[in-house]
């Protein structure tokens, strides 16, 4: 998905793995779209995969996708103004705040021994 668009080249695959996830009763799309099935039969990581995807493209969900940053993946921004940064703010969140904190630190240290 490149701006809200699948290449035409991927849509093949990209159907047969939606289609793979979806077969038989055992698979389903649950609330709200998250695919699942018997735990004792999982269902391909593919298809798990491609039926997320599906459902993100059924509505404007797909304006909303952010890459993070710091780890590359892909997160829906659910704020209210389309201003989230990170995946997680524990994990990536935290990581860059902390980041800033040291950088801002060193900054004073420097100039204290500068001064």
């Amino acid at each position: 998905v490149s701006k809200g668009a699948v290449a035409t080249a991927d849509l093949p695959g990209f159907l047969s793995a939606c289609a793979e996830g979806l077969a038989g009763s055992r698979t389903e799309i649950g609330a709200p779209g998250r695919p699942f099935g018997d735990p004792l039969t999982p269902i391909a990581f593919e298809a798990a995969l491609a039926v997320s995807a599906l459902s993100l493209l059924r509505d404007d969900t797909v304006a909303r996708l952010r890459i993070c940053p710091n780890c590359t993946w892909l997160f829906v921004d659910r704020s209210r103004n389309s201003s989230r940064l990170w995946c997680d703010m524990a994990v990536c969140g935290n990581r860059q705040k902390a980041s800033r904190h040291y950088r801002r630190r060193r900054m004073a240290e420097n100039e204290v021994k500068n001064a």
